[in-house]
């Protein structure tokens, strides 16, 4: 069995707490050991709950029950299958703190998602061609005026995303020049190609797909600046611990570093101050995205 630190254990028993009835808590978590498929690494935990014992394998993380997939292996081919799946299903998707900062291309990128779903005919792969020009010429007008372009003596027009393109890859990363070329004028190709077949319009889509993410993580890699390293050991592998208190109402909150173990001093949050100012009706009608769903990750049973 491979080696488990507290922190592991705990995200993994309240992962599966999270979501197995209450009666069947988990109380035994081993680590059963990692796979690294595609360049993805898979971590895999045998858990022993009560009455139940599951298969928990992660990125993304998911649960197994032991008598659907008696083995590992089973479990772990069945994981890679729903992965694949769910990975086609998010295509339009993109991590929202990157996606901020290419909103309105992403949107019009989804657009060119929609417009290939129902295509057929070559003029109808054109128009994902054409749709995919319209979210470069929108990441351009976004950020042409952005304060880490910079001033620009001789600005270009604001629909000529090579122009941009290049001005906007000039201060982040030169290989982007190269790609934002490309991808331009591959958008352009698919608009004109009276021939286009649904591969040609797929490749069109993979590139803008790829151009878009890109520019939307080192965009806000250089407005939110660098990564935290463990002041120990320099390690970017910092996970946020989060520990329930019910005895003050309220929960501990810490950062430790999976490499070497550190740990930083743990600070009190009561519920009442961390929700003095939250629209509480608002946030139960919506989308989990607060304290309590980051429990899950990081708090005792």
């Amino acid at each position: 069995m491979a080696e488990l630190t507290e922190h592991e254990k705990r995200y993994v028993r309240d992962y599966v707490n999270s979501q197995s009835p209450s009666d069947d808590p988990a109380e035994l978590v081993q680590k059963v050991g990692s796979r690294r498929i595609l360049g993805r690494m898979h971590d895999i935990y045998d858990v022993h709950a009560k009455s139940t014992r599951w298969w928990v394998i992660t990125d993304p993380t998911n649960l197994y029950l032991q008598t659907d997939f008696p083995e590992a292996e089973q479990a772990l081919i069945f994981h890679l299958g729903l992965g694949v799946f769910m990975a086609e299903r998010s295509r339009a998707r993109m991590e929202e703190e990157y996606e901020e900062h290419v909103s309105a291309a992403w949107r019009r990128f989804r657009q060119a998602l929609d417009a290939m779903n129902d295509a057929s005919e070559s003029e109808d792969f054109q128009a994902v061609g054409i749709k995919c020009r319209d979210a470069l010429i929108a990441l351009g007008k976004i950020h042409k005026g952005a304060p880490w372009v910079g001033d620009v003596p001789e600005p270009p027009k604001a629909a000529d995303f090579r122009g941009w393109g290049n001005i906007f890859a000039e201060r982040l990363r030169s290989y982007l020049k190269s790609l934002v070329d490309k991808t331009w004028d591959l958008t352009v190709w698919l608009q004109h190609c009276t021939n286009a077949t649904p591969i040609d319009a797929d490749i069109v889509l993979e590139a803008t797909s790829h151009l878009l993410g890109t520019f939307g993580k080192l965009i806000h890699r250089l407005e939110v600046g660098e990564p935290e390293r463990c002041p120990c050991c320099e390690s970017y592998r910092l996970e946020e611990d989060i520990q329930q208190d019910d005895a003050r109402k309220g929960f501990w909150e810490s950062t430790i570093c999976e490499a070497c173990g550190w740990s930083s001093e743990a600070t009190f949050t009561s519920w009442a101050e961390h929700f003095k100012d939250a629209d509480i009706e608002g946030y139960l009608s919506g989308p989990g995205l607060g304290i309590s769903d980051r429990l899950n990750k990081g708090s005792s049973p």
